[in-house]
């Protein structure tokens, strides 16, 4: 049995159930799908071969991801993935699949990930918050639910330029917080929570949003970065070289780009967006607990533009 799902916009038709992601039509033909299927992953690969991580051996268009003793995966040519289980448990280990495999398809695909959650701004429009992992990005985009926000995506999407406009694709609707955000908020309950990491290795935890997952591209209105910084809350824009940073800093895997031989992809990306959209850095005091006043400072200053 073959299962269709949707990832970033992209067909996947798989040998094994994926439930973080969006269903599909079993009975309509894929258009340039990405396959998955259970098998050997080689162990080398052909031709020029670089190692940006200790878990990732890649070329242009082929990738060996590696968990020690846990799972294997083969990506090639943006358009198939191979997951070999090593102990015999790949269910388990399928958070792998969601934040490396899909990454690599993308940048085989020359499309950039970014590391941003968001939310609607507007009926379409939708504004994004980037931002490493730990600094809040998808604790704010729970809270700006419960402030009443829809939710657009949570820790990736891609983005591009059509017609003079930004759009970004959401990734897959899954949200993932830790448990000490998730005890500070009032919206995802106890029974929502899917154990993300086998062995409890991290208190982190995925909670899905299905029935209100926007599959279709959506006008970036502004981009929002977070920092932990000073001792007070302020937002204002940012502009030149700043932007530039901030943007690419928060390109997701981005110390894949030499490896896969992405730098002009990403730098042309970037500079077409930022002329673009509107960015700002937002500051949060880093040794406050300012889980609630943060957000009501971010919904005041959408609700002020």
């Amino acid at each position: 049995m073959l299962y269709h799902y949707l990832a970033f916009g992209i067909p996947i038709v798989s040998e094994v159930q994926l439930p973080a992601l969006v269903p599909a039509f079993e009975n309509s033909e894929p258009t340039n799908p990405v396959y998955v299927k259970l098998g050997s992953v080689p162990t080398e690969l052909p031709g020029e071969v670089s190692s940006p991580d200790g878990n990732t051996l890649c070329s242009i268009n082929e990738m060996i991801y590696s968990i020690p003793e846990k799972i294997r995966f083969y990506i090639a040519n943006g358009s198939e993935i191979t997951i070999e289980s090593i102990n015999g448990d790949y269910a388990a280990n399928l958070i792998y699949f969601y934040s490396n495999c899909l990454a690599a398809i993308l940048y085989q695909r020359g499309l950039i990930p970014f590391h941003v959650s968001g939310v609607f701004t507007g009926t379409e429009k939708i504004t994004l918050f980037a931002a490493a992992s730990g600094t809040g990005k998808s604790t704010l985009a729970v809270k700006l639910q419960e402030l009443g926000y829809k939710i657009f995506t949570d820790d990736t999407a891609v983005l591009f330029i059509r017609d003079g406009k930004c759009y970004a694709q959401a990734s897959y609707p899954m949200i993932r917080l830790w448990e000490n955000s998730f005890q500070q908020q009032d919206l995802l309950q106890e029974s929502d929570k899917t154990t993300l990491y086998p062995d409890d290795e991290l208190d982190k935890y995925g909670f899905s949003f299905h029935n209100v997952f926007a599959a279709k591209p959506i006008e970036v209105e502004r981009i929002i970065f977070l920092e932990k910084a000073g001792v007070n809350l302020s937002i204002k824009a940012i502009n030149g070289s700043k932007m530039f940073e901030q943007l690419a800093d928060n390109v997701y895997r981005c110390h894949w780009i030499p490896a896969l031989k992405k730098n002009l992809l990403q730098f042309q990306l970037i500079s077409e967006i930022l002329r673009i959209v509107p960015c700002f850095l937002a500051k949060r005091p880093g040794e406050v607990n300012s889980i609630n006043s943060f957000p009501l400072e971010i919904k005041k200053y959408l609700q002020a533009q």
